[in-house]
């Protein structure tokens, strides 16, 4: 692959030759085959050839050789042509990639982010001694890792380029007698032609099944790594493999039976096939083609069918081998559909056992996610058929909107999706397997999809984005999966449903900063009183398309979450990122913007008591344990609001979100702004620190604790503090805005306070 320095100083200039001359070259031979101008040329001589009276050796021989000579003429045209297509479009392409590079690399220095070689990324700030007074920007971790990316992207990017054009000229070079007949209309046409060449060669490799040895299994690996997301590749490796062909390809090889399943190696290099055909599987669908229409039917089709092996009594059924497939890439919305309400009616259908016997019972058991053990119960196709959801928020969200038993079947009941597999309340809910130790990942899987379907983007996108509200079709999304997290936030109101469905807790988190401006604005409405109070126009209700999610499910929602201390950390991060940039978007009106700070410092009031009477439910009467989780609390609030907005009053009131908007949260990014750092710095030194130090029921402890709890109130208040020193606002106001933050933080607390869990 191609480092930094070589793509940044590739010179362009001998290629950029070479295009022009190769341009050249394609119209003098042009002329040469089909002639010009009256001039004699190949095309001539092979019409004057074939009209001549050839007798003799003549006639055959002579006449024969006149011919193919001329058809070399041609051929060579096309040789040429496609040559200086692949070489104009390359060069196109890499001086793309090099204004890339050099203007990422360029971008990154100036934050302080130094890029290596190799396109790794490494804080260039120097130290406080060296830096003296000077306000130097230190970058994150997430900003190191942000650039790491970026570089990464545009080296790989380079790399597919370089590959691509090498394979197509090697290509016209491998004939040494005579011209070929292969031509390239350009870089993406070479592409195309090299993927379908590629997908023939792995049809015929998966002819093996388990006979594959590992090293022909490592070169399946490497051609499907360039080419999982070539559309041309992907379509012609299904539909040349067919639906049946590809669940009894992956079945067959992830679980040959005999008491031979896979272990050691092969394991690893079957997880790595297991991803290749996901993402090859995924790119495939979003081909529309009659071939890949039938795959798509035949696929949902075989759900129901046993996959059998030789010699073996026991078979997966379709939607196992499929949904194991699934774990990887975004799958095309319409094929996701359709194959879950399928999957789902099936399952439906067959409920008396549960679905627990369904999938796992002695008539078919299967190996059918590597490494083995990676996914708990392994033959849930359901919980894999969720992760692919994750990937895709359109289809997830019309999957929890949609239901099934819509006279599919005479004896199924219509249903909803949502109430089948979420509402644990529901007597028609549906009961997630279990493995040996009663652990699942069906509801991790499930919390992926729900935040997927919520959010807008994959869960584990790495540079999530809010989507746009614009047009009229983005506004309709944008109510749909804010109207889910309506009944998201309804569901789970409490921890103990959290809890219930063990593995969701972090999704749930995620969808709570994700939707903190909604949050927000359900919780600012006390005694029905926000919409006469205008906090439509102080939250910009109509234009931010927000919710109002129900205040006292909100209320129990964000005490729910807050109780948990990463919650806690991801959801109070979220919170000072919003409530800085609600306060920034009110722009010159003052009494606006303290308003906006009230309100958030009162948001902050309802997390941190939630977390305090978490600790206090989680440690019981172990009050060392107990102070020391109020100290790692306190600090955390200190560190956190630190990165995102600034400790110290009157250092400024940047946010790491544009002013004039308040900020809808793209997270785990909000959260990262803080908790990148927060990893090192705050476990190695704050967590150190508590240890360090004996806590008892002294007078000191007590007043750490009391600190701790004021060093949460002094958090809130920093955007409001910044935004007084700012404006040069005269002590008698900031003293009615803290008598008024006082009351709102007190307001918050008590939305929290059971008072059960107090000395």
């Amino acid at each position: 692959m191609l480092n930094v320095p070589q793509l940044t100083n590739l010179r362009l200039g001998g290629l950029n030759s070479a295009v022009t001359d190769w341009q050249q070259m394609t119209v003098k031979l042009r002329k040469l085959a089909t002639g010009s101008g009256g001039e004699t040329s190949a095309a001539d001589l092979k019409a004057k050839a074939e009209a001549a009276d050839w007798r003799g050796v003549n006639a055959t021989v002579t006449k024969s050789f006149v011919a193919q000579t001329a058809a070399e003429f041609s051929d060579v045209v096309t040789e040429a042509d496609s040559i200086h297509k692949v070489l104009r479009d390359s060069h196109t392409a890499f001086k793309k990639h090099q204004e890339d590079v050099r203007a990422a690399v360029d971008r990154w220095t100036k934050k302080n982010v130094y890029i290596s070689d190799n396109g790794g990324a490494s804080s260039a700030a120097p130290p406080g001694a060296v830096a003296g007074k000077a306000k130097i920007d230190t970058p994150t971790q997430e900003d190191c890792d942000n650039a790491a990316a970026e570089i990464g992207r545009i080296l790989e990017a380079a790399d597919e380029t370089d590959r691509i054009a090498a394979r197509a000229l090697r290509k016209h070079a491998a004939n040494k007698y005579d011209f070929g007949k292969t031509s390239y209309q350009g870089l993406a046409d070479a592409d195309k032609q090299q993927g379908i060449a590629d997908a023939d060669a792995q049809v015929k490799l998966a002819s093996k099944g388990d006979q594959l040895t590992d090293a022909e299994l490592r070169q399946f690996n490497e051609i499907s790594k360039n080419q999982r997301d070539n559309p041309a590749y992907a379509e012609r490796f299904a539909t040349r493999l067919g639906p049946e062909g590809t669940l009894q390809f992956w079945r067959s090889l992830a679980d040959p039976g005999h008491g031979d399943t896979p272990t050691g190696e092969r394991a690893k290099i079957l997880a790595k096939v297991q991803d290749n055909l996901s993402l090859t599987l995924a790119t495939a669908t979003h081909v529309d083609t009659p071939a890949m229409r039938e795959w798509k039917d035949g696929i949902i089709a075989a759900g129901d069918d046993r996959i059998k092996h030789p010699g073996i009594m026991s078979a997966p059924y379709g939607f196992q081998v499929m949904s194991s497939l699934m774990g990887k890439g975004k799958f095309e919305s319409g094929f996701l559909t359709s194959y879950g309400d399928k999957m789902v009616e099936f399952e439906r259908a067959n409920s008396k056992a549960g679905p627990g016997w369904l999938w796992d019972n002695p008539g078919n058991p299967a190996q059918l996610n590597y490494p083995p053990g990676s996914a708990k119960p392994d033959n849930d196709p359901i919980s894999g058929f969720m992760e692919a959801l994750g990937h895709n928020p359109e289809a997830s969200l019309d999957f929890f909107n949609g239901s099934t038993g819509r006279g599919a079947n005479d004896d199924l009941d219509t249903l909803s999706n949502w109430d089948y597999l979420v509402d644990a309340d529901n007597e028609d809910a549906r009961k997630w397997p279990v493995d040996d130790d009663g652990k699942t990942t069906g509801y991790t899987n499930m919390g992926h999809a729900l935040e997927s379907a919520t959010l807008g983007y994959a869960y584990d996108d790495p540079d999530p984005s809010i989507p746009p509200a614009k047009t009229e079709e983005q506004i309709e999304a944008r109510g749909e999966r804010t109207a889910l997290m309506q009944q998201v936030v309804d569901n789970y109101k409490n921890a103990g449903v959290i809890d219930g469905q063990p593995g969701i807790r972090d999704s749930l988190t995620n969808m709570a900063a994700g939707h903190i401006d909604s949050l927000n604005y359900t919780m600012a409405n006390f005694g029905d009183a926000g919409k006469l109070s205008g906090n439509d126009q102080l939250f910009d209700f109509k234009e931010n398309h927000l919710r109002d999610l129900g205040q006292m499910e909100a209320r129990n929602f964000l005490s729910a979450l807050g109780s948990d201390e990463d919650s806690y950390q991801t959801v109070s991060t979220a919170q000072q990122v919003y409530g800085a940039s609600l306060m920034a978007a009110q722009g010159e009106n003052g009494v606006a913007a303290v308003d906006a700070g009230v309100h958030s410092v009162k948001m902050h009031g309802l997390l941190d008591e939630s977390r305090f009477e978490g600790i206090g439910k989680e440690f019981g009467d172990d009050k060392e344990a107990r102070n020391m989780e109020l100290e790692k609390q306190a600090e955390w609030r200190k560190y956190a609001v630190g990165a995102v907005v600034g400790t110290v009053a009157g250092v400024g009131a940047a946010v790491i979100v544009p002013a004039g908007a308040a900020a809808a949260i793209a997270v785990p990014l909000a959260f990262e702004a803080a908790g990148g750092a927060a990893e090192t710095q705050y476990a190695t030194q704050m967590i150190d620190w508590l240890k360090e130090n004996e806590f008892d029921n002294s007078n000191e402890a007590s007043e750490g604790i009391y600190a701790a709890k004021l060093e949460g109130q002094h958090n809130a208040m920093i955007p409001l503090l910044n935004y007084a020193e700012e404006s040069g606002m005269a002590p008698e106001e900031v003293r009615r805005m803290a008598e008024r933050s006082e009351s709102a933080y007190n307001a918050g607390v008590a939305h929290s306070d059971t008072g059960n869990t107090k000395d």
